[in-house]
């Protein structure tokens, strides 16, 4: 046992040896190796970069203003979109791919694989185009909040130039006072604004062109035509109560329309309420 264990110690401190003798002398390599590396071409981070987008963008498909401005609301990247209509496109083909695998395993003889590879192909190909209407649904919602706050900006803004502040220092102060996506929205574009020494309002209707909120591209033509002074609060506070009257009548539509959704779940138990207590007197009647 003690010979074995001296072979060990042996061989491990040969190897040691060995690698430190190999560390001090080590090997040069030839120059031409070297010179063949230097003009090696290398793929660099902006190439990688390019790739992994034109990857992206073959995956998400055709790009249109309406899905640009629907992911600028929503705050998602082309990479998030993506990954979305995948996970929609397995969610949706799960079914599918269940029914083939219980078929090919003959648990479910009564199927034909060709039925359950339909349904797998055409659920991955439902779930892939419903990741846009989902995201389009998202990007309703977010442009609905956005013109909640935008009101609410807007009536700050009023207030502070009410106040004698003028008309960009109340924009700035304004932005700065509230919080969530819609005021983070709008201090980066007036901080934009100010860097670039332009007009605050066209800053606001850029972002209104970004996101697809109609109510900041008309907030830019309108202050355009104010000018400044008494006219601009004017029409500030006019573009406000604008906002908050088309704000609650949506949530009008809204509820009605849910009221209606109502009608046939009510209607569905009325009727299974009246086969409930009717069906005994049928019966009665049809037995001879």
């Amino acid at each position: 046992m003690m010979l074995l264990a001296m072979i060990v110690a042996g061989a491990f401190a040969g190897g040691g040896l060995l690698s430190v003798a190999h560390g001090l002398v080590g090997t040069t390599e030839p120059l031409t190796a070297l010179v063949t590396e230097l003009h090696r071409p290398r793929t660099t981070s902006a190439t990688v970069g390019r790739t992994r987008r034109l990857s992206l963008e073959a995956l998400a498909g055709r790009s249109t203003p309406d899905r640009a401005s629907d992911l600028a609301v929503c705050e998602r990247d082309l990479g998030k979109y993506v990954q979305d209509r995948l996970l929609w496109a397995s969610m949706f083909a799960a079914p599918g791919a269940l029914l083939l695998l219980l078929a090919v395993a003959g648990s479910a003889s009564f199927l034909s694989p060709s039925l359950p590879l339909l349904a797998l192909v055409g659920g991955a190909a439902g779930g892939w185009l419903y990741a846009r209407l989902d995201l389009r649904s998202d990007a309703e919602r977010a442009r609905r909040e956005f013109r909640h706050a935008l009101a609410a900006y807007l009536e700050l803004v009023t207030i502070l130039m009410a106040g004698g502040a003028g008309v960009e220092t109340a924009m700035f102060d304004a932005a700065a006072v509230g919080h969530g996506t819609a005021f983070r929205h709008l201090r980066s574009a007036l901080t934009a604004a100010q860097a670039r020494r332009e007009p605050p309002w066209r800053a606001l209707g850029e972002l209104g062109n970004r996101l697809g909120v109609n109510e900041l591209i008309e907030l830019e033509a309108s202050m355009t035509l104010a000018g400044g002074g008494a006219i601009v609060r004017d029409s500030l506070n006019a573009k406000a109560e604008a906002i908050r009257a088309k704000d609650l009548a949506q949530l009008e539509s809204d509820a009605e329309a849910k009221s209606e959704t109502m009608v046939l779940p009510v209607a569905m138990m009325f009727a299974g309420f009246l086969l409930l207590i009717g069906y005994p007197a049928l019966a009665a009647l049809s037995t001879p």
